[in-house]
C-alpha cells in the first residue's frame, strides 16, 4: 500500500510524550524511513511539555504526516494514548514510545503480522529472539518480575509472555465500543483485558537502551500500575480469590517478621540464620489457610493429596528462600539498608514468585478457556 493523503492511512501510530524534544525528531524520521511504502500517520500526544516537544513536533507536520495533541489537563502515558485512539482514522493502531527504546524499524514486521490475521501484535521481549540491551541483570529480574502480578491476577494473559511491552498494535474494531479507562502507563493491559481481540501474536524485538532525556518512570506509575492491575482484575472476576491469597500471605508477612525479630532480638540468633526458621514458620500457617480458604474448593482427594499440596507448597517457598537471600545480603552488606527494612523488600519478591507459582501449580488455577 502506497501513501496516499486522500484516503484513511492504514496505521495510526501513536506516540505519547513528555519532555521529549531530544528524541522526536529522530523518531518521526526513523518511523517515516521504515514505512515510506506504506500509508500512515503519527499522532503526537503531548503533556504539555515545558521542553518544546509539541512545538517541534508541529514543525515536523509540514513534512511529514504527523498530528499533534497537546493536553493541559490530564497527565499519564496510557490515557495519552487513549486520547490518539480518539484522533486515529486508521483502522490498525500502533503505540511505540518517543525515547527511541521501540526500534521503529520493526514496525513492518509488526504490520505484517496483522495482515496475515493477528488482532493484536504485540513487539515482544519474552519470545525466542527478543531481549533487552545494556540491562543488568537486576533490572532484568525487576522486570521480569513486574509481569508475574498481571500473570496471576490476569488468568487470560497467562499465554502471553509481553503483557507488559509498550510496543504493540492491533485492529481498531477490538476496541470498538468500550471505554478504555487505564490508569497508569500499561495501556497493553488494557487492550488485551477489555478489547474483543482474538488472535494475538508476538513478534522478537530488543529493548533499547534510552539515548537522550530521562525515563519518567516514577514510584508514583508504580503504584499506578499496581491499582490498574487490581481494578482488571475485578473486571476479570478473579479478585476475589487473590485477595483472599494477598490476605493470607499479609498474616504470613506478619508471622514471618515476627519471628525473625523473635529469633534474632530475643533468641539473639545470626540473622542468615534466623531467615531460613522464620521462613519455615510462615509456610506451614500460609499452607493450612490457603488449602482450607483461600483454595477450598480447589482441594481434590484425601490425605495423601494434600501432603502432595503441601510439599509442592514448601518447594516453592524454598525457592523464595533463595530469592531471599539474593535480595537480603547485598542491600544489609554492600548497600548498608537496616536489615528491618531489607528483609519486608526481600519478602515482597519471594511473594510475587509464591504467588504465582502456586496460583498455576500447587493448586493448578488455570486461565478460562
Amino acid at each position: 500500500m502506497t501513501p496516499d493523503s486522500t484516503s484513511a492511512p492504514e496505521l495510526s501510530l501513536i506516540v505519547p510524550t513528555y519532555n521529549e524534544s531530544e528524541n522526536i525528531t529522530a523518531l518521526v524520521e526513523r518511523v517515516h524511513s521504515a514505512l515510506s511504502g506504506y500509508s500512515y500517520e503519527i499522532i503526537v500526544v503531548d503533556d504539555n511539555s515545558p521542553d518544546g516537544t509539541a512545538d517541534l513536533a508541529k514543525s515536523l507536520s509540514n513534512k511529514y504526516p504527523v498530528k499533534v495533541v497537546v493536553r493541559t489537563r490530564e497527565r499519564g502515558l496510557a490515557t495519552a494514548v487513549v486520547a490518539g485512539f480518539a484522533e486515529a482514522t486508521g483502522q490498525l493502531l500502533g503505540v511505540i514510545d518517543a525515547d527511541l527504546q521501540h526500534p521503529p524499524e520493526m514496525i513492518p514486521t509488526l504490520l505484517q503480522a496483522a495482515r496475515d490475521g493477528a488482532d493484536v501484535v504485540i513487539a515482544s521481549r519474552y519470545v525466542p529472539g527478543g531481549g533487552t540491551e545494556d540491562w543488568n541483570w537486576f533490572r532484568e529480574f525487576m522486570s521480569r518480575g513486574a509481569k508475574l502480578p498481571a500473570i496471576l491476577l490476569l488468568p487470560s494473559l497467562r499465554g502471553v509472555k509481553d503483557p507488559l511491552s509498550g510496543f504493540f498494535l492491533f485492529r481498531k474494531r477490538i476496541i470498538e465500543g468500550i471505554t478504555l479507562a487505564p490508569i497508569g502507563y500499561k495501556i497493553l493491559l488494557e487492550v488485551l483485558i477489555r478489547g474483543k481481540a482474538g488472535k494475538v501474536v508476538e513478534v522478537p524485538f530488543t529493548f533499547k537502551g534510552r539515548e537522550h532525556g530521562q525515563s519518567n518512570l516514577t514510584f508514583k506509575e508504580q503504584v499506578n500500575y499496581l491499582a490498574h492491575l487490581g481494578r482488571l482484575a475485578w473486571l476479570e472476576g478473579d479478585a476475589q480469590r487473590f485477595l483472599k491469597f494477598c490476605v493470607v500471605g499479609t498474616i504470613g508477612f506478619g508471622t514471618n517478621m515476627g519471628s525473625f525479630w523473635l529469633l534474632t532480638r530475643i533468641a539473639d540468633l545470626y540473622d542468615l540464620a534466623a531467615i531460613p526458621i522464620a521462613l519455615e514458620i510462615s509456610i506451614i500457617g500460609n499452607f493450612i489457610l490457603n488449602e482450607f480458604w483461600t483454595f477450598r474448593d480447589k482441594r481434590t482427594g484425601g490425605g495423601k493429596d494434600a501432603l502432595v499440596r503441601a510439599l509442592k507448597f514448601n518447594l516453592i517457598s524454598a525457592g523464595a528462600t533463595a530469592i531471599y537471600y539474593a535480595i537480603y545480603t547485598p542491600l544489609t552488606r554492600f548497600a548498608g539498608v537496616h536489615d528491618l527494612i531489607a528483609y519486608p523488600i526481600a519478602i515482597f519478591v519471594g511473594l510475587i514468585w509464591n504467588f504465582s507459582l502456586n496460583f498455576m501449580w500447587t493448586w493448578k488455577v488455570r486461565a478460562r478457556s
